[in-house]
């Protein structure tokens, strides 16, 4: 027959498996936060949803995990370029920046992020598409993230008109407070 423990070694017994099941909770916790804080979003791109007699921005939230702007901007390009996914593609969605428009280099100068695109940036369609393809950039590249002013240039070149048709752009580009664009 064992003697039976005295009351304070019961107390230290029971605290250490509190304790224990304290620090398993915590972990457990811990790992639920970071798996969630992982497939949150971290980035807005523009796509375009077609009306019928208008054209609209739509905002999509996507996850890139970006080191730094350029990597962002790099990364934002590429998603417009893919366009939309099979989901967005079912709303409706679709996007004007054309398949292989690759960004050549990301700089800022005097506080303006200078985003340097391939030609096929400024390949095919009309009006109605280079507007469209304008705005995207635009509004994706100078979402809430620092950027307050972005200039597109092409091959190096600072373009006043895009596209075939002569779309007039004024650069830098500043996102302008309220709605977002139809046309």
């Amino acid at each position: 027959m064992t003697a039976p423990s005295p009351p304070g070694q019961v107390r230290t017994v029971a605290l250490r498996v509190v304790a224990l099941a304290l620090l398993l909770l915590l972990a457990l916790v811990g790992s639920l936060t970071v798996r969630t804080l992982n497939r949150l979003p971290d980035t807005t791109i523009y796509l375009v949803r077609d009306e019928g007699t208008t054209m609209t921005l739509v905002p999509v939230h996507r996850r890139f995990r970006p080191d730094d702007t350029a990597a962002a901007a790099r990364a934002a390009v590429e998603a417009l370029a893919r366009g939309p996914d099979a989901e967005e593609a079912a709303r409706g969605l679709a996007s004007e920046v054309p398949a292989g428009t690759r960004v050549r280099s990301v700089r800022t100068e005097a506080g303006v992020l200078v985003v340097d695109l391939s030609n096929e940036a400024v390949a095919g369609g009309g009006s109605a598409s280079m507007i469209g393809r304008l705005a995207q950039l635009a509004y994706t590249l100078t979402q809430p993230s620092g950027v307050d002013a972005v200039e597109l240039r092409v091959e190096g070149a600072r373009l006043d008109a895009w596209g075939g048709e002569g779309v007039m752009t004024a650069w830098p580009w500043r996102r302008p407070d309220g709605a977002l664009p139809r046309w």
